[in-house]
């Protein structure tokens, strides 16, 4: 893509983010992954918003299905989108539905240079989990999904909403089991092993992904994991609730 393409293309999302909606965008003209995630660090300048770290998504057979991705993603959760539990949010144009997931916050740089990135010293990194909610959408209409249109897409970000922080067993987290409810439903239950075989496995990958662009996941950032559970789709007017046993409780109000 010409690089003036791909700056016109990155201001018409960060537009249709700021506003909530969605346009017709020129998704088929992006070639490779690399543009894919030059197209989005160019749109998180234009959105102009701090990073408070990344989310993923994809990270579960199940999701990969609704989302239409082959493999993981991952976006930005900036400041602007960012809450903390027991919020009303507005559903932009474009909601695909909501993540039941896990977050972590991060202690401190990770990978260092030439650190071995697995399970274990992902799991010295994080000083603490938080039951978490994310929302899930796109800014264009038309477009062919696909891994390298969904990554230029903000990795599908819309919003994070984030529960109490508590301390927990990392190396227990594949086996404890997530609850959620709308309206106070329950609509499934899920499993932490669910998410790429462990839930810290997340963060390994994101730090491999980074470590590729030369990137680091910073201290203080908050990696969440993906859905545990199909996406669920959110309506205005409901108000969805997770529960991750060990972990506590999370939930939202939609308009």
């Amino acid at each position: 893509m010409h690089a003036t393409s791909l700056d016109n293309l990155a201001i018409e999302l960060a537009k249709n983010r700021a506003l909530g909606t969605i346009s017709g965008l020129a998704f088929a003209g992006i070639v490779s992954r690399q543009e894919a995630d030059e197209i989005q660090l160019a749109a998180l300048e234009a959105y102009n918003s701090d990073v408070r770290g990344y989310a993923l998504a994809g990270t579960s057979v199940a999701s990969q299905r609704v989302l239409g991705l082959h493999e993981p993603i991952f976006g930005p959760i900036t400041s602007r989108d960012f809450f903390h539990e027991d919020c009303r949010i507005h559903l932009p144009q474009g909601v695909i539905g909501a993540q039941c997931e896990l977050a972590f916050i991060v202690g401190n740089s990770y990978p260092d240079r030439h650190e071995i990135v697995d399970l274990e010293t992902a799991g010295e990194i994080i000083v603490a989990c938080r039951p978490t909610i994310g929302l899930l959408g796109r800014r264009a209409f038309g477009a062919r999904h696909s891994d390298v249109s969904a990554v230029a897409d903000f990795g599908l970000h819309v919003a994070t909403i984030c529960g109490p922080a508590v301390r927990a067993d990392w190396e227990k987290l594949d086996q404890i089991q997530l609850t959620a409810r709308i309206n106070g439903q329950t609509l499934v239950t899920a499993k932490g092993s669910a998410v790429l075989g462990h839930p810290l496995r997340a963060v390994a990958l994101l730090a491999r992904e980074l470590a590729m662009q030369g990137r680091q996941i910073a201290a203080g950032d908050i990696v969440t994991t993906g859905s545990w559970s199909p996406i669920l789709q959110v309506l205005p007017g409901q108000t969805l609730s997770v529960e991750i046993e060990t972990i506590g409780k999370i939930s939202c109000s939609f308009d």
